[in-house]
């Protein structure tokens, strides 16, 4: 299914809204629910990306893209494609790390160095989501610290907004996984399972002489 206008989209999806109202929730950034999320209580997936760079078209209908076969246009499948290579080449890179690493001197500013930071589930309590840090260096193991996300502080805005960008994606890459999801059980085959019933047949006679075996008279 290919990119739609809001004018597209509305047509498409039989909506009773316009595309002026369509733009506004594309514009929106505050409230309760992203603009995403707007969009998708509507049936259409919206991409920001596609938006903030002047695309005209950037909505999608949702039934379409897990009932027509999962069929995903040139741009997606281009994107998915970048961010294999992208990953192959952090693959690649982090396994020529050990030989780099030994070239790289032991001075802060001339070598290496990677920070990680992973927010763990939250404990439902504000401000107490464990927060984990990692720092490493020439392939060794990472000098770790454990935190709650109080105690972190503010985040600088880059990273701020990087994960509001996440968090803004989150509608659309729970589709995508559902979409990944159903091809999944589509390409795997049901085996039937027939139990195997073993039936034990015994003559007549046999049995007969079995229980006669098994008696014992006395007579005196």
């Amino acid at each position: 299914m290919k990119w739609l206008t809001p004018e597209e989209a509305i047509a498409a999806a039989n909506l009773t809204t316009t595309a002026t109202k369509l733009d506004a929730i594309a514009k929106s950034t505050n409230g309760k629910n992203t603009a995403e999320e707007r969009f998708h209580a509507l049936g259409l997936l919206f991409d920001r990306e596609r938006y903030e760079a002047g695309h005209s078209d950037f909505l999608k209908l949702l039934h379409s893209a897990t009932d027509e076969e999962e069929q995903t246009d040139e741009e997606d499948e281009l994107d998915q494609e970048n961010l294999e290579a992208a990953s192959n080449n952090q693959e690649s890179s982090n396994s020529a790390s050990p030989a780099q690493s030994q070239s790289e001197p032991y001075i802060f500013e001339q070598c290496k160095v990677q920070v990680v930071i992973t927010l763990l589930p939250s404990t439902g309590q504000p401000g107490n989501r464990p927060v984990l840090l990692a720092a490493s260096s020439h392939g060794d193991f990472p000098i770790v610290a454990m935190l709650n996300q109080e105690e972190l502080g503010s985040l600088p805005p880059a990273i701020a907004q990087l994960l509001d960008d996440l968090k803004a994606d989150f509608p659309n890459r729970q589709v995508r996984r559902n979409i990944a999801q159903t091809q999944t059980a589509k390409a795997t085959p049901k085996q039937a399972i027939q139990p195997q019933v073993q039936v034990s047949k015994t003559s007549p006679a046999a049995s007969k002489s079995s229980s006669n075996s098994q008696t014992q008279i006395s007579l005196f």
